[in-house]
C-alpha cells in the first residue's frame, strides 16, 4: 500500500540527451505501519508521453509486449535513465533509475498510457 503520492511532469535524458520531452511521474511512499525504515521504499511509476526519441519508443514496446521473465529481462538490457522534475515548490529534483515492465497489461492504447515503474539504485 502506498500511503503518500505526489505527481509531477519531467523530461527524460540518457547520456546527456533528451530522450523525451514529457514524463508524467508518480512517487509514492511505502508507509505501512510495522514497517522498518529501511524497509520503507519509495514507489516511482512513470508515462512517457511527447517526443519520445525513437530508441527509446522500441525499448518500450517491446517491454510492453514481454510477460513474467521475459519481461524483466528486457528490463535489464535498457540503459538507466535520468527524469528531470523541475517543481515550482520543491525545485529541482533529478531522479535516476531503470525502467521495470509496467505492472498493469494494456492490450490496446498508446504507448502513452502505459505506465512503467522506474527502479532506483538502492
Amino acid at each position: 500500500m502506498v500511503s503518500e503520492q505526489r505527481y509531477a511532469v519531467g523530461r527524460a535524458y540518457r547520456d546527456g540527451a533528451l530522450i523525451c520531452g514529457r514524463v508524467h511521474v508518480k512517487i509514492g511512499r511505502d508507509d505501512r505501519l510495522g514497517l522498518a525504515p529501511h524497509e520503507r521504499r519509495r514507489y516511482v511509476a512513470a508515462r512517457f508521453l511527447d517526443r519520445v526519441h525513437p530508441d527509446l519508443r522500441a525499448e518500450l514496446a517491446e517491454l510492453a509486449r514481454r510477460r513474467g521473465a521475459a519481461a524483466r529481462r528486457a528490463a535489464e538490457r535498457i540503459e538507466p535513465i535520468v527524469v528531470v522534475i523541475d517543481d515550482p515548490c520543491l525545485g529541482r529534483e533529478r531522479l535516476v533509475g531503470r525502467i521495470e515492465p509496467p505492472q498493469a497489461r494494456l492490450c490496446l492504447g498508446a504507448l502513452g498510457d502505459i505506465e512503467f515503474g522506474l527502479r532506483e539504485p538502492s
